[in-house]
């Protein structure tokens, strides 16, 4: 079923994402002889749009790369069935769409609470939250296993030429860099009650302290990160973008068009000594462009990686 948002068309001309994405597993899980339990997963459609999800899986868990997985799948399934290109960020909820509300009506009924969700934009990253967890719960039943097993954090975004909307339960962050060259972050880690504590998808009250924000703008780049990157990318405690860690990432996906060959590279980047003697946990970094070109849509433009 395709759900069409409401309002203002977006004048996208031919601006379009350029994305470098990549996991590597930390030193301490190579040292344990464990895979790397982050995932990520982007698409991006040709009219300018760019749907991405990050996930870390809990490294307590059995089963977390494979919660983390199924999470990052599943939102980027729900939000690749929505049509952003006419679409207004403060638009409330359409009350006529039935289709809607039948779609996001754990969203609006349940942990969340309809008080929080106003607009129709974050109903819908409310839904992509509630449709990751319903999956992941799916999955653990399909295996008869506690579904705890399968925890993981879940980064969820979407990025036109106009605005940025995202959704977030746990820890990791995404920052934007507008037009000024301003660095923001959009979003914060979640620390629990005790250090090195978070919350998790799986967790009874995930979709109650998920952090959801829309920022209106023109933005340039895009970066959404796991937690391992935490201590190199924010100025903690109050989780200012660090423009020292960001300027010449931003700057090498400017440069560099080769998605492939860039991915590459930034995962070389996550594996070197100056990011691992600083942290030895998963490492997920999706970096994204916004920039215009004026050529033909080609299957390039229409996208689609998950890892």
């Amino acid at each position: 079923m395709k759900i069409t948002a409401s309002s203002v068309k977006l004048d996208n001309d031919l601006s379009t994402w350029r994305v470098f994405a990549t996991s590597v597993c930390g030193t301490s899980h190579q040292r344990r002889g464990q895979p790397c339990q982050d995932a990520h997963c982007w698409k991006r459609s040709a009219n300018g749009v760019l749907i991405a999800a990050v996930a870390d899986g809990a490294g307590s868990a059995t089963r977390s790369i494979e919660g983390a997985k199924r999470a990052v799948e599943a939102s980027i399934e729900f939000l690749t069935d929505i049509d952003f290109t006419q679409f207004n960020p403060a638009a409330p909820v359409p009350l006529a769409d039935s289709e809607l509300t039948i779609d996001l009506s754990e969203a609006e009924n349940s942990e969340t609470g309809n008080s929080e969700t106003k607009t129709e934009l974050e109903t819908i990253l409310a839904g992509a939250l509630s449709t990751a967890r319903n999956a992941v719960n799916a999955e653990a039943k399909s295996h008869s296993i506690d579904v705890r097993e399968f925890a993981s954090t879940l980064i969820s975004i979407v990025a036109t030429s106009d605005w940025v909307a995202v959704a977030q339960i746990g820890d990791g962050a995404a920052v934007v860099r507008d037009s000024e060259e301003q660095s923001i972050a959009l979003t914060q880690p979640q620390q629990g009650e005790y250090a090195n504590q978070t919350t998790f998808l799986t967790s009874d009250n995930a979709l109650e302290t998920a952090q959801i924000e829309i920022w209106q703008g023109t933005p340039t780049h895009l970066a959404l990160f796991s937690d391992g990157l935490q201590r190199l990318a924010l100025e903690m405690p109050e989780g200012k973008p660090f423009d020292r860690f960001f300027n010449p990432l931003f700057q090498f996906v400017t440069q560099n068009t080769d998605e492939t060959e860039g991915s590459t590279q930034l995962a070389t980047f996550l594996q070197s000594p100056r990011v691992t003697q600083r942290t030895d946990d998963d490492l997920t970094l999706l970096l994204a462009h916004l920039y215009s070109e004026q050529r033909a849509v080609n299957s390039e433009q229409c996208k689609e990686q998950c890892k």
